[in-house]
């Protein structure tokens, strides 16, 4: 199956207000990750109120209590959260823009929903870790090098966590899976007589079904009929070499796998009494890789459907009942993607709606499926007015070489159809997938600048199939920058872009791209904006301090880039710091002076190589970011100073 939502949508109306400002695109949301209890009764939604940090909305959707506001923490915000029973919450912290020698992880945290009892599960702070174990009867919070994996029982108060090990040179070896009650903290250990394991699947009752264990380039999965000994071997391959994924565990015990044809991806049942695939897919989406994720029952842990992402996610019900409503519900709210939430499942009382589209951040509501009855809990983001919103529109054309290029557009409606100057936004990773049908802040807030946003989907990418990954192999700034300029040669022969007016702007690998754009192509456009940029491949083996593993470096980095004294000569043609004299556009660099992934080593000498060159270069840091933005007011200010030099160089 394949859907299209970008195709047939209606036109917005044009309007000519002022812009709104870019507060309205970038500040957190007003309501975030609504979920509804396992029994359906209370909705908790993400929140903050005047003077408080992001914490807990809740509402009895009986009516029997009024709604209260909980903040979970007077000095961090809740980043995430998950029921566990109608009774406890567990959530994750964050701190933004925490500074200094304490490293702080999201931890753990429990909470009862009337708020009247709240525990540390796992600390947030590395600097305070305390090795050793209490055994089975431990009542304190376990050390930082601890995560959260799933739910244990189902209607128990027991989560799945996991113990990360780490070798004599304090990198990541390998992980332990317990079991821990979120009320006691009691834990007990969940695996016995298993093989070493670096990720685990759980079943729908939350038992341990597949060990997955990466190591020295190889990909080792052990698969086990209960949870317990005895776990069989049912694959080991190289790191990119798997053939299959472990995707989920359905209600009759059968292990579904994600298979890719080359150009798209397949869901199928592995027979492992014989290690063989099911001669027909469950579900296929050619094109696309689906990234599968079962939609569980909670309460009973029954799998209801998958969600599925193609184009848009979408969902594939099992439950017939399920798949009504999700027909009733598209009805109703047309032109958008519609995520439902269900309790229960097989006779649905109370169902969440997450509704969204290209110009719409999303909205909420309930729907009585008994009253066929809609009630809107508010949208998630209530400054942004679709109607002023441009349209995304996904498109498929080919490279120079033949190969599939797909390539996201956002044409700005104040355009009116006209060719309006271009801003290519080069996603980072690389290997990710860069964009899906939704609405996005950043292509939104550039269109309503007056540009056409142009969002290529590089060879490299993920999730358009294995081939178009594989091509992207030890190709940086060869044929994966030749993808990036074909896609502003697409939008220039549409009569889309302004031949002769681009701007490149990219950060992490999307910086490199930028810097890269910017020599390999100096006359293609006008300026760039690379932040927190990768200067030079070699950097990413050389530099040791980055929080890239030796295990990573080797295999990952080997593959997918290359051997940094075999391909030296590679590397150094298509190093941006050794071709910095080409240059000639004026450039906006940007880092954070806590980044690990790309240390601003990086943007330093990139930076004294366009000065030593007589070159035009913006140079700003932000003394409290790592990899990205993590603070609002930074956020801010980063796309101020955005505007302000796409203005200078593109109007």
């Amino acid at each position: 199956m394949t859907l299209c939502f970008t195709a047939g949508l209606p036109a917005l109306a044009q309007t000519t207000p002022a812009a709104l400002p870019v507060e309205a695109f970038f500040k957190p949301s007003a309501l975030r990750a609504p979920e509804l209890s396992p029994s359906g009764r209370w909705l908790a939604v993400l929140t903050s109120v005047p003077g408080k940090r992001v914490g807990f909305l809740f509402i009895d959707l009986e009516g029997g209590e009024a709604q209260r506001f909980i903040e979970a923490a007077p000095n961090a915000d809740v980043m995430w959260f998950q029921w566990v029973n109608d009774d406890w919450l567990i959530f994750g912290l964050e701190e933004p823009g925490r500074t200094g020698s304490d490293r702080r992880g999201p931890g753990l945290m429990s909470m009862k929903r009337d708020g009247s009892e709240s525990k540390q599960l796992i600390r947030r702070s590395y600097d305070a870790f305390v090795s050793g174990d209490d055994g089975p009867a431990r009542r304190r919070a376990l050390p930082a090098n601890h995560s959260f994996v799933g739910l244990g029982t189902p209607g128990s108060r027991e989560i799945i966590v996991e113990e990360w090990v780490f070798d004599v040179r304090g990198e990541y070896s390998h992980s332990n899976a317990m079991v821990l009650d979120v009320g006691t903290l009691a834990v007990r250990t969940m695996l016995k007589d298993a093989p070493r394991s670096t990720d685990v699947l759980l079943d729908n009752q939350g038992r341990a079904r597949v060990l997955i264990d990466e190591r020295d380039g190889q990909i080792s999965m052990h698969w086990s009929e209960d949870g317990n000994a005895p776990w069989r071997l049912i694959s080991k391959t190289p790191r990119f070499e798997t053939g299959f994924w472990p995707s989920y565990v359905d209600d009759s015990g059968n292990l579904i796998v994600e298979t890719d044809t080359g150009t798209g991806g397949e869901l199928r049942r592995l027979d492992l009494a014989t290690g063989k695939l099911a001669p027909e897919p469950l579900v296929a989406t050619p094109g696309f890789e689906p990234n599968v994720r079962p939609r569980t029952a909670p309460g009973s842990g029954k799998v209801s459907g998958i969600s599925l992402q193609v184009d848009a996610r979408t969902t594939v019900w099992f439950e017939p009942a399920m798949q009504r409503i999700q027909a009733e519900i598209d009805a109703k709210l047309p032109g958008r993607v519609n995520l439902l939430s269900c309790r229960p499942c097989d006779k649905p009382k109370v169902v969440l709606i997450a509704s969204y589209s290209d110009v719409m951040p999303g909205e909420f509501l309930i729907y009585r499926p008994e009253k066929g009855q809609l009630l809107a809990l508010g949208p998630s983001r209530p400054d942004i007015d679709p109607r002023r919103m441009s349209r995304l529109e996904f498109h498929r054309t080919q490279a120079r070489d033949k190969r599939d290029l797909p390539i996201w557009v956002t044409r700005p409606a104040s355009a009116n159809g006209k060719p309006a100057p271009a801003v290519v936004l080069v996603h980072g990773g690389p290997w990710v997938r860069g964009n899906e049908w939704e609405w996005s802040a950043q292509a939104q807030f550039l269109a309503s600048r007056g540009y056409v946003v142009i969002e290529p989907e590089f060879r490299g990418s993920r999730g358009y199939g294995d081939d178009h990954f594989r091509a992207g192999f030890k190709q940086w700034g060869l044929t994966m920058q030749d993808d990036v300029t074909d896609a502003l040669k697409f939008a220039v022969d549409k009569g889309w872009a302004t031949p002769g007016k681009a701007c490149i702007v990219g950060g992490s690998y999307g910086g490199y791209a930028t810097l890269m754009g910017l020599a390999k192509d100096p006359d293609l456009y006008q300026c760039g904006v690379a932040f927190m940029a990768v200067a030079d491949q070699r950097f990413m083996f050389s530099m040791h301090w980055s929080d890239v593993s030796t295990e990573g470096r080797k295999y990952g980095y080997g593959t997918l880039l290359g051997d940094p004294v075999k391909d030296e000569a590679r590397f150094i043609a298509t190093s941006p710091l050794e071709q910095a004299a080409r240059i000639k556009a004026p450039l906006l660099l940007i880092h954070g002076k806590l980044d690990r992934r790309v240390p601003i080593q990086n943007g330093e000498r990139m930076r004294d190589a366009l000065l030593k060159n007589g070159k035009k270069v913006e140079w700003v840091t932000y003394d409290d970011e790592g990899h990205g933005f993590s603070l609002d007011a930074n956020r801010i200010d980063f796309w101020r100073r955005v505007e302000t030099f796409l203005g200078a160089h593109l109007k």
